[in-house]
């Protein structure tokens, strides 16, 4: 889903002439002083944002973004992967849309290499904006926040040193809606943070759990006071491995290892609920789900598996289907196989799965539009034992001692 954009170039604001030393500012009279500081502090996001005292949360006037999660691979050579997790939230009263720019994402260490996002596909929940072309199916609605993630890559060369501690940067757009279903894009934001190394995060702001209506439940405060859109009580209501978006709520019900082969795989139940006002029709994007474990080993979903993913239909370009359809406040179960080779690193136990679902409309065609793309993370899951595996371990065991009579 894409969109052509119509470019505006308004004009700048006059910028004004700063003292030349600081003995001209400190003769300012005392009544201006005061009246700067005041403009200072009513500046959006400034007096009653979301961001004091979170030193993950960048905040400008209709949003906040914060790292959630920031992993960084243990390779020192080949390729070196961030994983990364933004939650963005929007602080106004209105929906908004926001896109990804492409080409301005990237992570520098301190030895002055360069990871960057080399794969579109890597990116997961917000859409695209290349060129004059962009897609708008991030949108958050008052009050209501969603995460996008993305992968960043560098391949390390021999006799390369790869550094511990990252700075950050990269752009996001707002997306304007126009009459007549178009779009045109709006004004750009750089985010950027400093110093972030390998099990960063904050925790995330709770999603907002859509009413009937269409409207998010608020609470009162400073932020809904100023009036912005305060975000909602987390829809998780405090279960672990659990997250929200929009209508969506997400939650891993079990974990259990397996070794067959050359590979270890780790089966995961996921519940999908419906907690918004009206019927939800959900697909898995296809190679999106991935979990990295304690040892920085990255397991994937594989497509090529047909049995990898079951009890939801898979999603590719050209297919979806409606057969996953949740009534307002149902829940559903379905199974997700993931897996890598074991070579010669030991399997882990503690995993950071995360997936992408995907939201579409069925129209009175019966054919089905894509709404909305959800990235869906769930922390760090602990494995647990195959009770057949436990008891064929017990087996062996016994066999093993009575071997010694």
């Amino acid at each position: 889903m894409s969109a052509h954009a119509h470019r505006s170039n308004p004009a700048q604001p006059a910028r004004a002439d700063r003292p030349r030393s600081p003995p001209a500012l400190l003769a300012w009279p005392a009544h201006w002083l005061a009246a700067c500081a005041l403009w200072l502090l009513a500046l959006p996001g400034q007096a009653q944002g979301l961001c004091p005292g979170q030193p993950l949360c960048r905040e400008v006037p209709r949003f906040s973004a914060t790292v959630t999660e920031f992993r960084v691979s243990p390779s020192t050579l080949g390729n070196r992967p961030i994983n990364l997790t933004l939650r963005f939230v929007n602080k106004s009263t209105q929906p908004l849309i926001l896109g990804y720019v492409a080409g301005t994402a990237a992570a520098f260490d301190d030895r002055a290499n360069k990871y960057t996002l080399q794969n579109s596909r890597k990116l997961l929940g917000m859409g695209l904006i290349e060129r004059n072309r962009f897609d708008p199916k991030f949108t958050l609605g008052p009050g209501e926040s969603a995460d996008t993630k993305m992968e960043l890559n560098f391949f390390v060369n021999h006799n390369v040193i790869v550094g511990t501690a990252f700075d950050l940067e990269m752009s996001v757009r707002e997306i304007d809606p126009l009459p007549g279903n178009q779009f045109r894009l709006g004004r750009e934001h750089a985010l950027s943070w400093q110093s972030l190394t390998n099990g960063a995060g904050a925790a995330a702001a709770p999603a907002a759990a859509r009413l009937p209506g269409g409207q998010p439940p608020t609470s009162t405060g400073p932020a809904a006071e100023g009036g912005g859109a305060a975000p909602a009580a987390d829809p998780c209501a405090g279960h672990t491995h659990c997250t929200a978006s929009g209508p969506v709520l997400a939650r891993v019900l079990g974990a259990t290892p397996s070794t067959r082969g050359s590979y270890h795989h780790v089966a995961m139940r996921i519940s999908f609920q419906n907690i918004g006002d009206s019927p939800l029709v959900l697909n898995y994007k296809q190679d999106t789900g991935q979990a990295i474990d304690e040892r920085g080993q990255q397991y994937d979903v594989d497509s090529r598996d047909r049995n990898s993913v079951q009890g939801i239909p898979v999603s590719t370009p050209r297919r979806a289907s409606s057969q996953f359809t949740l009534r307002p406040g149902e829940s559903r179960t379905a199974h997700f196989d993931f897996r890598r080779y074991t070579g010669n690193v030991p399997a882990g136990s503690v995993l950071s799965p995360s997936i992408a679902v995907e939201q579409y409309e069925l129209l009175a065609s019966n054919q089905l539009k894509l709404q909305r793309e959800y990235a869906l993370g769930f922390g760090e899951v602990r494995t647990t034992a195959n009770l057949q595996d436990v008891g064929r371990a017990l087996k062996d065991l016994r066999d093993l001692f009575k071997g010694k009579d």
